[in-house]
């Protein structure tokens, strides 16, 4: 190593610790909302292409609770939340997970990304860009991963971003289980 290779090392070290830790930053202003307020927003209905190359609409699983764990194939606080989603993914088979790649051109990638990391669930990318433009039904989405939770009906209940432990999934995803305490 030479001594001119030793400041870029630590700049780019600085900044993987800096991205890193800026993702594991729980977003404390979720938006969670009651259940008449929830009623009155849109109901889940957003087109998925998987990575598989078959197409999802979301509309048509009504009936079952979703859960959508919004992530980019490149980020390293992504790729560290299916630590916590293996177990909790086949624990909770009454919920639907899905994961939905937000960033540009994710449809070249997403397909590697499944490949390479093999998730527990499926995962897929909006080819029309709605999600990573901010202008599909999820909104504007302001850091990665985001986990949103929706109700057997299509409704969102909750909104959270950042790395989840598995107990935390469980908390998260207990108002649409009906788990006891």
């Amino acid at each position: 190593m030479t001594r001119s290779s030793l400041p870029k090392r630590a700049l780019c070290m600085i900044s993987i610790l800096l991205v890193i830790a800026l993702g594991c930053v729980r977003d404390s202003g979720g938006t969670r909302a009651s259940s008449a307020e929830a009623r009155s927003g849109p109901r889940l209905d957003l087109g998925l292409r998987l990575a598989n190359s078959r197409w999802v609409e979301l509309a048509d699983l009504r009936g079952t609770p979703v859960l959508l764990f919004v992530f980019a194939t490149f980020d390293a606080v992504s790729q560290a939340s299916l630590k916590s989603l293996r177990p909790f993914v086949p624990q909770h088979p009454e919920l639907i997970v899905i994961g939905v790649a937000a960033q540009p051109r994710a449809g070249q990638l997403v397909e590697a990304w499944a490949y390479a990391l093999d998730p527990p669930f499926a995962v897929g990318t909006n080819p029309y860009g709605y999600v990573e433009n901010g202008e599909s039904m999820l909104g504007k989405i302001e850091t990665v991963p985001t986990y949103i939770l929706y109700d057997a009906q299509g409704y969102e209940v909750d909104r959270t971003a950042g790395l989840l432990s598995e107990g935390d999934l469980v908390r998260l995803v207990k108002p649409v289980l009906g788990a006891p305490d």
